[in-house]
């Protein structure tokens, strides 16, 4: 487990502004979307929880949306599939799966995921896991199709690579072993 203020200062080396991820924070501690503290207590958070705040931040144009944003970006499922009945268990089942597994690899050396891309699209709700080499896996919403654009205008993400997450966790927690 990792104290809030670690977690606050790790996640600064993406370049959000600090103040902002502060607020979304706690944002997300108000809504138990990660651990509040006690009196005279530290929140402590897990990687899963670090990986919460890092797609909040990136997904939320607004703070009153980042709890929000949690369920619904890390609900994706890959190219927007129903994945309701006998889907093969080789599929992962939601975006928060998919990045908290890619993100692992990375820490575990694997070099493709250390040279992979996350990207949070905010103008509508999809995630995007760019492997060097592999095909670039959209996540949706379920019944949405991945190939077309889901609204006219702009499409605007924030990129991070993995590496980066991956880092940040390492700090955080320990560097894991191979």
């Amino acid at each position: 487990m990792a104290k809030l203020a670690d977690v606050l200062a790790a996640v600064d080396s993406l370049g959000f502004d600090a103040a902002r991820v502060k607020h979304v924070a706690r944002r997300l501690s108000e809504a138990g979307k990660i651990p509040a503290g006690g009196p005279a207590r530290s929140p402590e958070l897990s990687e899963d929880d670090v990986l919460r705040l890092v797609m909040a931040v990136a997904t939320s144009p607004k703070l009153r949306q980042a709890e929000m944003s949690v369920d619904t970006y890390g609900a994706l499922t890959p190219v927007g599939t129903c994945l309701a009945g006998d889907a093969p268990d080789s599929i992962p089942r939601n975006a928060a799966d998919a990045i908290a597994v890619e993100v692992e690899m990375a820490r575990r050396g694997d070099t493709k995921a250390r040279h992979s891309f996350l990207s949070f699209v905010r103008s509508w709700p999809e995630i995007v896991i760019e492997r060097r080499g592999d095909p670039v896996v959209r996540f949706r919403q379920p019944g949405t199709n991945a190939a077309h654009w889901a609204h006219d205008g702009h499409r605007t993400a924030t990129t991070i690579p993995v590496a980066a997450v991956a880092d940040i966790l390492d700090l955080l927690f320990g560097k894991v072993a191979a």
